[in-house]
């Protein structure tokens, strides 16, 4: 038994995190900067019915694409999603409805993520090192904060001064400025079902669509006009940019700026990994908030140590506690012949 279970509680917003495979640059800028709200890194004639020529997504475009397919399937709500040269950051919360929505949506996003990546670099291997982290944000501050830490991620890793210059995927035009996040896909599993290369009239191209990422305002946020949570998104990155540039500025440091990003392999590794930090196992804005969470960690711990055991065993009718997810079952077949 894994010893940090998964725990959904509906509306709670849970802040998630996906790292790549071997700390490798798998998420380096490679769109094309002088078209960002289209995501589109091919030529023009492209999508020209004429033009035999097959669009290639960029890693901005695999990704978005990818959220927002994996959420039209597996409703939940999306807050925010993040990407840095090596990980993402992505924040939801759920309905009751929607919980058992949350594992389906990320084996969706992150295996389409890993397919795209690895059509785009031509490779072959794991893109994710491992399955996600997530840990719940106990009250609106707390959310409000990762929300925050997500967004300036690339700033305060010293990669850009600003986060409008991030060259990653980024929610944050969209937030700040209520710009659209429409992505496009090729309908392989149409283009199949029509007949494939079989059927000479038509062509990949033929079946592009597009798909818009919708994001759902933080829980305390619905009453809050537009105007409101984009002037408050602006203002928490704001601070957020000034401080670090104050720090940089007292170090003598700067970015390591866009240009130098571009300039990335997908394939390069950190000469000094950082050595990553304990996962918390919750974010509050106060002690108190912390340690009854803790508290109530433990008993479902136990509940669920106890379920597991029985559910083992063979006992599947087992209930589990709410908002857990048990273990699939596995059927073994064994033959006698050798």
């Amino acid at each position: 038994m894994a010893s940090r279970i998964r725990v959904v509680e509906p509306g709670l917003v849970y802040s998630a995190t996906q790292r790549c495979n071997d700390r490798r640059f798998l998420f380096r800028p490679d769109h094309n900067p002088a078209n960002p709200l289209l995501h589109i890194d091919c030529p023009s004639e492209a999508l020209d019915s004429a033009s035999p020529v097959i669009p290639v997504p960029s890693t901005i475009n695999v990704i978005g694409a990818s959220a927002a397919r994996s959420l039209a399937l597996h409703p939940l709500n999306l807050h925010w999603l993040e990407g840095n040269v090596n990980h993402l950051h992505d924040g939801f919360s759920t309905t009751p409805e929607q919980i058992g929505n949350v594992a389906p949506f990320f084996r969706d996003f992150l295996s389409n993520v890993a397919r795209g990546i690895n059509r785009i670099l031509e490779r072959t291997n794991h893109v994710f090192g491992g399955r996600y982290h997530m840990e719940p944000c106990l009250d609106l501050p707390s959310a409000e904060q990762q929300l925050v830490y997500a967004l300036t991620n690339a700033v305060k890793d010293g990669l850009v001064e600003r986060v409008s210059e991030s060259p990653f995927f980024s929610t944050y035009r969209h937030l700040a400025f209520g710009e659209p996040l429409a992505f496009w896909r090729i309908d392989w599993d149409a283009y199949w079902r029509a007949g494939g290369p079989r059927k000479k009239s038509h062509k990949p191209k033929d079946y592009l669509r597009w798909d818009t990422l919708e994001l759902t305002p933080l829980p305390g946020w619905e009453n809050l006009t537009i105007s409101q949570r984009q002037t408050r998104v602006r203002r928490l990155v704001r601070d957020v940019e000034e401080e670090v540039a104050d720090r940089r500025r007292a170090e003598g440091c700067i970015a390591v700026g866009v240009p130098r990003l571009y300039a990335l392999s997908p394939f390069e590794r950190p000469k000094r990994p950082p050595d990553d930090d304990p996962q918390p196992l919750c974010h509050a804005s106060d002690a108190e908030s912390r340690r009854e969470f803790k508290r109530q960690w433990r008993e479902i711990m136990a509940e669920y140590r106890k379920a597991s055991i029985d559910y083992r065993a063979g006992y599947h009718e087992r209930e589990f506690p709410e908002g857990t997810y048990r273990p699939p079952i596995v059927t073994i077949y064994t033959s006698s012949r050798l």
